[in-house]
């Protein structure tokens, strides 16, 4: 008897650990951010995801030779972003939109925008991705 609560208690612990892992796997921003530094970005929207786990907003932004960079952002969740003031509809394709984003560590063309500011066709965002920022 004692040796089947052991097993059923080893099993269970195990089965813990493993469902705890992909929680410590996701939370990875700091390894892909300089929260540090801000960056400001211009473009015009030509995608907006609003799903899990994070939302994404996709720019295309010239760069100094008059040439297109695709560049991403992450955004908090919807339920984040929701309780912020946010809709599915907050972006349309074709918005121009000035973001400021924690750049990325590696220079890739992406950025990280939790409690940043957003300005959306030349009217400041919901209180959105925070409106904090610089």
């Amino acid at each position: 008897m004692k040796s089947k609560v052991s097993a059923v208690l080893l099993i269970a612990v195990f089965g813990l650990s493993l469902a705890s892992v992909p929680a410590f796997a996701h939370h990875g921003t700091g390894n892909s951010y300089d929260s540090t530094k801000w960056a400001v970005v211009t473009g015009v929207v030509t995608e907006y995801e609003w799903k899990n786990p994070h939302s994404g907003l996709y720019l295309d932004v010239k760069d100094d030779k008059g040439g297109i960079i695709h560049y991403s952002v992450e955004m908090n969740s919807p339920g984040v972003l929701e309780r912020q003031g946010w809709t599915r509809h907050t972006l349309k394709v074709g918005d121009t939109v000035t973001v400021t984003v924690h750049p990325s560590l590696a220079g890739a063309p992406i950025g990280l925008c939790y409690s940043c500011k957003v300005v959306i066709n030349g009217q400041p965002a919901p209180t959105a991705a925070g409106g904090g920022g610089n």
